[in-house]
């Protein structure tokens, strides 16, 4: 519990990053859905469709099609998964490109009371569309940590939750090392016994980069749990 506390106020702490530098300000649309299914024991499946929209809800930022298989163990408080991302995203250059992700995570989750605290950390490997202009690396490599905290009581059909997570860029020698800061509130709604619906907002937040920015979302998620 001492760790999960330590990495807990690095966490929360880690908003005094923030670069001096200008900021600009953009708002955008996050529409997705998400599917779970058991595969049997401790195995399972994922899937995720995520429509984004960006430039004040005015652009189409990007398409991402999503594919995860997971293992739980210690009595469910720890999970490792793997996934395969499609990403159909308008890059720097005014056009779009093809992009492929890998990623591997772990999370491990305690409760206390009627709260749910999760921390996960994630490797991702993004390998980008050399046909759409040089790259100075890739594939681009991130490693995130992102802690979560839930709050629900019991037999509410609504559940809430506060998330942070801070990305590493690990692997370009120019502009390596903490570059952003994600913020997320959430609120679920249970439909019904496997179905939910998340209403969020979600800040994004550049750090240490040249030309910050301030990316603001408002999303929502259909959730189905088989």
């Amino acid at each position: 519990m001492k760790r999960l506390l330590t990495i807990s106020l690095l966490l929360l702490l880690s908003a005094s990053l923030f670069a001096q530098s200008e900021r600009t300000t953009d708002f955008g649309g996050i529409v997705s859905a998400e599917a779970e299914a058991s595969l049997g024991g401790p195995f399972g499946l994922s899937v995720e469709e995520e429509l984004r929209f960006d430039h004040d809800f005015t652009q189409f930022d990007r398409w991402l099609n999503s594919v995860g298989v997971d293992y739980t163990c210690l009595h469910n408080r720890m999970n490792i998964g793997l996934t395969a991302d499609y990403i159909r995203r308008h890059n720097d250059r005014g056009y779009y490109e093809n992009r492929g992700r890998l990623g591997l995570q772990v999370t491990y989750t305690e409760e206390w009371r009627r709260f749910k605290f999760q921390v996960r950390s994630k490797a991702i490997g993004t390998f980008l569309d050399e046909r759409t202009g040089e790259h100075r690396v890739n594939p681009r490599l991130y490693w995130r940590n992102r802690l979560k905290v839930t709050y629900q009581q019991p037999n509410s059909r609504f559940k809430y939750a506060l998330s942070t997570e801070l990305f590493w860029l690990t692997n370009d020698p120019k502009k390596g090392g903490l570059d952003n800061l994600r913020t997320v509130l959430s609120v679920d709604y249970r439909l019904a016994r496997q179905y939910s619906l998340s209403l969020f907002a979600r800040m994004d937040n550049d750090l240490q980069v040249n030309a910050p920015v301030d990316r603001f979302y408002l999303g929502m998620t259909f959730k189905a749990k088989f």
